[in-house]
């Protein structure tokens, strides 16, 4: 079998290099970057606070709302993280990966709760007298709406290069915050120009945004709920493992792969394929080579289930158990 070239276009993919990564380095990674948005998102949420409370507008107490879901999620994955690094033990042999998973669809269900409670505050704010918002807040939205958009792209890319699911949820809460933020830019914009008439637009403004909240929450909760039930594994991840488990010695083909994600690390299932009068010593010999390969080549597999099989048909006649006799 010819080796995987490295510049083939089929094996590269996002779930491949963060397979590639050192664990050690991706948690960290991971644990800083949420830590990280727990401090930026906990000094926007005061800043949006107060410029709503005292700039009179509701979408902007909204917005701070949102933001301060944003630290709850950053709390809930740099949590996540943390348990998902505790060593495996007699209850979980397997480890805690899946406890990133789960603390990435506490978070989106965190983000349609918010949303839904949003959209109720907002939607009897309409009936209540309301001032027109204080048009200097647009001097603390503005800012933040920058800032957030940063945020986003600067935790997707790591979320991307380290596979973590909950660093990527992380992100997207980022980009609601923008969103919700935008709406309320717009809201305010609006009840200034417009007058009293206008005076409820930020209102408006934040059951739009609450919206988008929701449905941001249920995209992000596919994902979660993908890795939950064992989903099937990118295309090019199960090709690379194929290719290099039938490139090492002894290995005649490689019958079935499976792969389970434990939060950022992964758990293969592997059936190869040797020769059929090959002895139980040498299946045994090859089956650990395969291991040992893939898990260099691969440093966040955490184990490797080797199947041996034999290649082709098996020239022998199956073992067969007589019948007992009847006893005289």
């Amino acid at each position: 079998m010819p080796p995987a070239a490295a510049s083939d276009p089929v094996l590269k993919s996002e779930a491949l290099e963060s397979a590639r990564m050192n664990p050690a380095t991706s948690l960290r990674s991971g644990q800083g970057s949420a830590l990280k948005a727990i401090m930026i998102n906990g000094a926007l949420c005061a800043a949006k606070l107060a410029g709503g409370i005292f700039g009179h507008s509701y979408a902007m107490v909204a917005d701070a709302a949102e933001s301060f879901t944003d630290v709850v999620g950053s709390s809930i994955a740099f949590f996540g993280l943390s348990v998902a690094a505790t060593p495996a033990d007699r209850q979980h042999p397997a480890g805690h990966g899946r406890a990133e998973t789960l603390a990435s669809a506490v978070t989106a269900l965190a983000l349609m709760a918010i949303g839904g409670l949003i959209f109720w505050q907002a939607l009897v704010s309409l009936g209540q007298p309301r001032h027109a918002p204080n048009p200097l807040v647009l001097f603390i939205l503005i800012p933040v709406i920058l800032v957030k958009e940063w945020m986003f792209h600067w935790l997707r890319a790591r979320g991307k290069a380290i596979g973590s699911v909950a660093v990527m949820t992380e992100a997207w809460h980022q980009r609601s915050d923008v969103v919700t933020s935008i709406a309320a830019l717009f809201g305010i914009i609006a009840a200034w120009i417009g007058g009293p008439a206008w005076n409820h637009a930020d209102s408006w403004a934040a059951m739009l945004a609450s919206l988008w909240l929701v449905g941001v929450g249920l995209w992000l909760l596919n994902p979660a709920l993908h890795e939950l039930m064992e989903g099937s594994m990118d295309p090019a991840l199960l090709a690379f493992i194929r290719e290099t488990g039938g490139n090492c010695p002894g290995v005649q083909g490689i019958d079935k792969v499976s792969v389970r994600k434990l939060g950022m690390r992964l758990m293969i299932d592997l059936h190869v394929e040797v020769e059929p009068m090959m002895s139980v010593l040498e299946g045994h010999r090859v089956a650990h080579q395969v291991k040992a390969k893939l898990q260099t080549e691969l440093p966040q597999v955490l184990d490797v289930m080797v199947h041996v099989e034999p290649y082709g048909r098996d020239p022998q006649p199956p073992l067969r158990h007589d019948a007992p006799r009847n006893a005289p």
